[in-house]
């Protein structure tokens, strides 16, 4: 068969393209053995590294040639939004060993260990306040090309809170009590308020029809910190904090 040079053409492929909005996540082995969201972060961290070049030659040879060298395994640096509730989570693993796996929207992912740290970044004019975790790897990275059964959700609050309220400790103020009427998706999870310090402002929640909604109530002048959680069976849990200061 005499082969035409000019009438050959190679077929056109459309590739697929993920983008990180349809899942991409860095995720952290908890308690239960499945992986779920360790913070919201701004980035992943790199996977693999390129080998290095080792160049090779001898006397008389007009060109060096090359092999392939070793390969890095990187630290994986992760940028991320700095408030209380994020240190909470790091200031609670920094300087441990973990499992993570950074998954894509596809669910293949990488699997490694490492030992965690992280900083606070400098604070810029009309900047958001950021920092940096640091992961370094004690294992290889390792690709799972399913990884479905191995992550878990989070149930997450979808109501706006606040991360500083002031109430007053006058009963008749009208700024006495704050309320939240509190949803979360999934919906049907169980909220459990807590509160640093029950002398100073209380924190509970309704019951019946008002059962989501959350009552802040002040008790005594001074400041403390209201907790609340979210769990529901099959999901990881999820906090949200609140600096309450009783005037």
């Amino acid at each position: 068969m005499k082969f035409d040079i000019q009438k050959f053409a190679f077929q056109s492929i459309e590739d697929r393209a993920l983008s990180e909005h349809r899942g991409s996540a860095l995720l952290m082995k908890k308690a239960n053995g499945k992986y779920s969201i360790l913070l919201p972060v701004e980035g992943t961290g790199e996977n693999g590294s390129t080998p290095a070049q080792l160049d090779k030659t001898a006397i008389g040879n007009p060109q060096a040639t090359s092999v392939e060298g070793r390969s890095e395994n990187p630290q994986k640096t992760i940028p991320f939004f700095l408030h209380r509730d994020n240190i909470k989570i790091l200031e609670g693993i920094a300087g441990e060993t973990h499992d993570f796996l950074r998954l894509l929207p596809d669910f293949t992912g990488f699997k490694y260990s490492g030992q965690v740290s992280y900083m606070a970044n400098n604070t810029d004019v009309g900047s958001l306040e950021q920092g940096q975790i640091t992961i370094t790897p004690t294992t290889k990275d390792e690709y799972v090309e399913n990884c479905y059964s191995l992550v878990e959700d989070t149930v997450v609050f979808t109501t706006a809170i606040d991360e500083v309220i002031t109430v007053a400790v006058s009963s008749g103020a009208s700024n006495h009590t704050k309320v939240y009427t509190l949803t979360t998706n999934p919906s049907g999870a169980t909220i459990t308020p807590t509160s640093g310090s029950t002398a100073t402002a209380t924190a509970t929640m309704g019951t019946s029809a008002t059962a989501n909604q959350l009552t802040i109530t002040g008790v005594a002048q001074g400041s403390t910190i209201v907790t609340v959680k979210a769990e529901k069976s099959g999901y990881a849990s999820f906090e949200r904090s609140i600096l309450v200061i009783v005037e």
